[in-house]
């Protein structure tokens, strides 16, 4: 069986169309007027979008034995999950942007957009030239993609499709959606005001103070986001910071101990700032964690962020 490596983004061998995301799919109009802002360029033939339900259920249905096979609760298919997960990816696989520094349009604006609110947040991408109903093969063969979808803590998904010319790629968002709470007649304390930057914008904020300080932009390499995805959700888990305490045990696992054998690998955690601007004051302000922004060694880095909890990694 013949398997395409993982690609992030389709070669352009067409000329590129200018076209209203809300004309893929009449039932989710309202979400697309919102994305049309962030994506005007579409492949041709745009009715290749428009997503199978059965193809959905498939996937659902496969994904669902693997966690029952491990003793997980089955997901259930969450309809604003995939509103969002086909918003992503139109610009994921239209525009090339898996981080959202392009469009804007991050995975965290992507929840927001359908108001999902969620603890914990991951998501996956799987290109495939073999029909859905070998969609587990490609999982099982990435260590990652395989802990995301077996992730006790998500109770949702949500599924969204691309077909491109040689294989079809598929986008997954994963959330366990917060209760409502029920109505009450007692005055609330006032809220702490709601964050609304997450990691494009930490991320862009610290190569631009890097670059102030005259040294290079880090490179965003995805073995290293892999390790600050996984510090940030501990971290989440927690709500408060650990003193590095989980990094060395996340570098010591036997699924990513290649990683700190390869690079020398430095982690940032913050907290509590109220913008991207202010967290990057702090860890130059704080003994220790100034080298993430004048350090010269670091090549290479990746930045998580949400709910103003912070996880820099930097390596060279």
């Amino acid at each position: 069986m013949i398997r395409k490596i993982l690609i992030l983004g389709l070669a352009a061998s067409t000329a590129i169309y200018v076209w209203q995301l809300k004309q893929v799919n009449n039932n989710i109009t309202p979400l697309y007027d919102q994305v049309s802002e962030y994506v005007a360029r579409v492949r041709p033939t745009p009715t290749k979008y428009i997503f199978p339900e059965e193809t959905k259920q498939t996937i659902l249905a496969q994904i669902n034995t693997e966690r029952s096979n491990n003793k997980l609760k089955e997901l259930t298919l969450s309809e604003d999950l995939s509103k969002a997960a086909k918003a992503r990816a139109a610009v994921i696989f239209t525009l090339d942007d898996f981080t959202g520094t392009v469009s804007g349009l991050t995975r965290e604006k992507a929840y927001d957009l359908v108001g999902y609110e969620t603890s914990y947040f991951g998501d996956l991408v799987v290109n495939m030239l073999t029909p859905s109903d070998d969609f587990m093969s490609e999982i099982n063969q990435n260590k990652q993609k395989k802990e995301m979808i077996l992730l006790d803590k998500f109770t949702e998904v949500g599924v969204a499709e691309f077909v491109g010319d040689t294989y079809n790629s598929y986008y997954l968002l994963f959330g366990n959606r917060k209760p409502k709470t029920n109505q009450s007649t007692t005055p609330k304390a006032a809220s702490k005001p709601k964050v609304t930057w997450g990691g494009p914008e930490l991320w862009e904020a610290v190569n631009k103070r890097r670059v102030e300080f005259g040294v290079n932009k880090l490179t965003r390499k995805d073995e290293l986001c892999t390790i600050a995805s996984i510090r940030l959700n501990q971290l989440l888990d927690l709500n408060k910071l650990d003193g590095h305490a989980g990094f060395k045990p996340v570098l010591d696992r036997s699924d990513l101990k290649w990683i700190s054998e390869k690079y020398n690998i430095s982690e940032f955690l913050a907290q509590g700032y109220s913008s991207p601007e202010e967290t990057v004051k702090g860890w130059e302000n704080t003994l220790g964690h100034r080298g993430l922004l004048t350090g010269g060694e670091y090549v290479w880095g990746c930045v998580y962020a949400q709910n103003s909890f912070a996880v820099a990694i930097s390596a060279y």
